[in-house]
């Protein structure tokens, strides 16, 4: 057999089987090399004969299965429609900071008065220009490590939320191409995450200094209707020493940066397609699929326990899917150096994330 004879100097075959349906073929054996490297050749190979190989790991033998096919080009996306969504999701954000410090955008442009409608959206800026740039730097995170490792990835789609909530339900990329290992989809998965804990961690210091001191019981959006982390509230100990009849009127630079915050340890979460079920699969591997489990689990128990949203946040989870798909090359493991990243990514969910986010 042609892909037998392929496979001779790079992977020895206990046994070879056809399946009946889809015209697959599966090799059981061992790589003979470096995983990675002998994937990537065999890839090669299997091509010039029409076929797309996988590798995986199953009843501790390595599995290698000839798909017929090769994996079709992606098509490149239509860029106006991540421009539309990010200026929708732009107007929305501004709306929603507008209403939530009293006033109203949309009251504004009802009126036709320019004057209210540009003081209605200079009031809103500082939140819509931190929130989306967090965002945004932490999709750009993703889309860069994908394009790093040859993924064919979106531009990132901002989804706006007009007259409710914060005006988004936050960003996402789409990955348009299958991902070749699992050192590829670890670094997919932690980038977006660190790249935005990298901006709102700076910029919650420049909110923080912008803040005020109030009583506690001050109207408007302040600092004891959040819930705690580990970080902001050792940020904010150190900048104040509030007592117990005092607390901090939010400049929304704070607020939006604590939201970004607040999203990156929720989604390190390490279920389905989240980041975290990102980072997790590519860790563990299949026994990241227990892990998920375990926390939409807990996911619940907090929902009942600690807040609501965490019902919301599993109902999103839920219609990904708690299992994550595996990588074309499964077998290959983490290195030393990405495993300590992944250490990282732990810590910075242990520090970041909030049990019960509003108060």
């Amino acid at each position: 057999m042609r892909l037998s004879a392929e496979l001779r100097d790079l992977f020895a075959v206990d046994f070879a089987e056809l399946r009946p349906r889809g015209g697959q073929i599966q090799f059981y054996g061992r790589f003979l090399t470096d995983s990675e490297a002998s994937y990537a050749e065999i890839s090669r190979r299997f091509a010039q004969h029409g076929f797309t190989p996988t590798a995986q790991v199953e009843s501790g033998r390595h599995l290698i299965v000839a798909i017929p096919g090769l994996i079709p080009k992606a098509r490149a996306g239509n860029p106006l429609i991540n421009l539309l969504l990010f200026v929708a999701t732009v107007f929305t954000t501004l709306a929603a900071w507008s209403f939530m410090s009293g006033g109203s955008l949309y009251a504004a442009l009802l009126s036709g008065d320019l004057d209210r409608i540009r003081e209605a959206a200079l009031l809103a800026a500082p939140f819509t220009m931190t929130l989306l740039g967090i965002l945004g730097v932490h999709e750009l995170g993703h889309y860069l490590a994908a394009r790093w490792h040859g993924v064919a990835a979106s531009l990132p789609y901002f989804i706006p939320l007009p007259f409710i909530g914060l005006g988004t339900l936050g960003a996402f990329i789409s990955i348009k191409s299958p991902i070749h290992n699992r050192k590829a989809l670890f670094d997919i998965g932690v980038s977006g995450p660190l790249a935005g804990f990298a901006v709102a961690l700076p910029l919650l210091f420049v909110g923080l200094t912008l803040s005020r001191e109030v009583p506690f019981f001050a109207s408007g959006l302040t600092l004891n209707l959040l819930g705690s982390s580990l970080l902001v509230d050792g940020i904010v100990n150190l900048f104040y020493d509030l007592p117990s009849n005092r607390t901090l009127a939010l400049h929304p630079v704070f607020f939006a940066a604590w939201l970004g915050l607040l999203l990156t340890g929720m989604n390190l979460l390490p279920l389905g397609q989240l980041d975290g079920g990102h980072v997790a699969y590519a860790w563990l591997g299949r026994y990241g699929h227990w892990l998920a489990v375990v926390t939409f689990l807990l996911l619940l128990a907090a929902g009942y326990f600690l807040s609501t949203m965490w019902y919301v946040w599993a109902f999103f989870v839920l219609i990904s899917g708690l299992r994550h798909a595996p990588t074309l090359n499964d077998v290959t493991p983490l290195d030393g150096r990405r495993q300590l990243i992944g250490l990282a990514a732990l810590l910075l969910f242990l520090f970041t994330i909030v049990p019960v986010p509003f108060r």
